[in-house]
């Protein structure tokens, strides 16, 4: 984030922890990996153990339950074997970019070999894909273990992983020496920037999504009203300063603004004068939405937007003979037949309780399960799906509520 707003570090530092659940299950989901990876065994002793994780003034009650341990199997699988040297939740020092010392990172898993390296970085959360090209978060990881092991390795080839089991997405971005260098150069006066005391803030769709402080944060409504306006050309990003921000805010024609104020934050009279935009806003997006969706399913070309087939959930071919085959597998008939047949994955769930181990569940449910097609939706380039290019009548249909706006991660 601060890498690409400079003035987002401090204020961040400085917020309370607004972590959710998501975050709490992929500490643990973290957990359980790194002792599979570390053992080398199924950790079952861990189903059924409750870990309290902390998040700001609270926390959650995550359970450890099988479900979990097949996510956690998915990353295994996809690193377990490489070749070379494995290190697991290894701490990678990036003091070199900073204008502080001791600055580290912990990067899941990294595996070395005579001029090759692989970073790989799981993401437990199930809200939006995140593509391993560029990611940032990643690049540091390699850094970091770049500048502590190629005198033995001497890299040559960086190999960048993305893995979300959650969302059954896994990433991968190859890149060279010369590039993770070429990245190391980019960073370092942005690093440096960010420890300034009012550092520019420099507002953009990916920098802006996990910032905690975006929400009064003047620079961000600054840039918004901007674009509304046609102040960028071509949308360009640009430090937004306080000076800015105070002009903006005497725009909205409101109280004046006392001098010992914080000038790049929003007061709640601020907020709710610009919070009474969100219906207009809404729908013009959505608007947009449609009207881009026509287009490029019309043939139109874009560099940052592509159709694609929407995501789609499992489902039984035939609820009726499914649910008797669940039930004669031993499944309590009570939980197997519902107001309708249970979902793909609560039947896995059933026949796990009932005795059947994750390996056989696939022969158990062949031929009962399908995966329907998902509906066209927006999405971004870097998506790894591939752009559906013959359209046929009708893909219209319901589509504002089909768009995954959820998707829209790296751009």
């Amino acid at each position: 984030m601060y890498l690409h707003c400079a003035g987002s570090l401090i204020p961040n530092l400085l917020a309370p922890d607004d972590a959710g659940e998501d975050a709490a299950y992929g500490t643990v989901g973290h957990m359980v990996t790194e002792t599979w990876l570390t053992s080398g065994k199924r950790p079952v002793h861990l189903v059924g153990q409750v870990e309290w994780v902390e998040a700001g003034d609270w926390g959650f009650l995550i359970e450890i339950d099988e479900v979990m341990l097949d996510y956690a199997q998915q990353c295994v699988d996809w690193v377990e074997f490489l070749p070379g040297d494995h290190f697991i939740e290894i701490r990678v020092d990036i003091s070199r970019l900073t204008p502080i010392p001791n600055q580290t990172g912990t990067a899941d898993f990294i595996a070395c070999r005579p001029g090759r390296m692989v970073v790989a970085d799981w993401k437990f959360g199930k809200g939006y894909m995140v593509f391993a090209r560029e990611n940032t978060q990643a690049l540091l990881y390699a850094l970091g273990a770049f500048w502590q092991y190629d005198a033995k390795y001497h890299f040559e080839e960086i190999e960048i992983r993305i893995g979300q089991p959650r969302l059954d997405h896994f990433d991968v971005w190859i890149i060279s020496r010369a590039q993770l260098l070429e990245f190391a150069k980019w960073a370092k006066p942005r690093m440096h920037a960010a420890w300034e005391i009012n550092a520019p803030r420099t507002p953009g769709p990916k920098q802006c999504r996990w910032c905690k402080v975006k929400t009064t944060c003047g620079a961000y409504a600054k840039s918004l009203s901007d674009m509304l306006e046609g102040v960028f050309d071509d949308l360009v990003e640009r430090d937004i300063t306080p000076s800015d921000v105070e002009e903006f805010k005497d725009h909205l024609d409101l109280t004046v603004i006392p001098k010992v104020a914080d000038l790049m934050t929003l007061s709640t009279v601020h907020m709710e004068q610009i919070y009474a935009w969100r219906p207009t806003v809404d729908a013009w997006f959505k608007a947009m939405q449609l009207e881009l969706f026509r287009r490029l399913s019309r043939g139109e070309k874009a560099t940052l937007w592509k159709i694609v087939e929407g995501r789609s959930n499992r489902a039984f071919r035939f609820p009726n003979d499914a649910g008797s085959k669940l039930v004669e597998y031993g499944c309590p008939k009570s939980k197997v037949f519902v107001e309708s047949v249970v979902s793909p994955a609560e039947a896995e769930k059933l026949l796990r309780k009932s005795g059947y181990r994750t390996r056989q569940l696939p022969e158990l449910l062949d031929g009962l399960v399908y995966k329907p097609k998902g509906k066209p939706t927006l999405a971004p380039a870097a998506d790894p799906r591939p752009a559906l290019v013959d359209l046929s009548d009708g893909v219209f249909d319901d589509l504002v509520e089909n768009c995954e706006t959820r998707e829209i991660e790296d751009m």
